[in-house]
């Protein structure tokens, strides 16, 4: 007769087989569910936290159409407050106007490009460093051009965005226009330009 004992360690085998076949069963679906992960959208990038990469590590992609042909739209400017909006956009206007961009309202379907703006202002020893970084997206949502960069403004405080004056503000405009107008026109950018000539050494495209 089988003993108590043994009955005991026999289902004891068996509830441990279970779970590891169960487990076994399980993992397969987990790794096919994480391979088969959609991509996030468009939309959900940009409401998260935006970590800029550095111009240098994105390849920028040639434009499709012509500098005469493009145009291109605003879709949203995130980080900037709101009493500080108008003149960064007024300033993107201008200088779009001086270089003969074609600019389009944000409810146009038909911009050949979308421009998407992060900003952030930082209290550093220099100052305040507002980082800016752009994003330019084709119709199909591939994005075909990144560039940053950061302006220097007014002493450190405990509103950083208080000590960004106008004046930097229209340099951000200003610069932000001539890279979009270097990338449309095949022009060496003007980041790349600056670094070089900080180096020694030719700009690259």
């Amino acid at each position: 007769m089988i003993s108590e004992n043994t009955r005991k360690i026999g289902a004891r085998r068996l509830g441990l087989g279970l779970i590891a076949s169960g487990l076994l069963a399980i993992l397969p679906a987990c790794q096919s569910t994480q391979t088969k992960a959609p991509r996030a959208a468009l939309s959900d990038v940009a409401a998260g936290p935006t970590i800029p990469a550095p111009p240098e590590a994105t390849q920028p992609m040639p434009p499709a159409v012509s500098a005469a042909e493009a145009s291109f739209r605003f879709d949203q400017i995130l980080g900037v407050p709101t009493n500080k909006t108008d003149t960064l956009a007024r300033g993107i206007a201008d200088s779009a106007r001086a270089r003969m961009l074609h600019l389009v309202r944000r409810s146009d379907p038909t911009a050949t490009y979308r421009v998407m703006g992060y900003l952030s202002a930082v209290g550093g020893d220099a100052g305040v460093n507002v980082t800016y970084v752009w994003d330019i997206v084709d119709a199909q949502n591939n994005r075909v051009h990144r560039f940053a960069g950061i302006e220097i403004a007014g002493k450190a405080d405990a509103d950083p965005w208080s000590q960004v004056s106008d004046e930097v503000l229209r340099a951000i405009s200003a610069r932000t226009v001539e890279d979009i107008y270097a990338w449309i026109n095949r022009l060496p950018s003007p980041a790349a330009g600056a670094a070089a000539a900080a180096k020694g050494g030719p700009a690259t495209l």
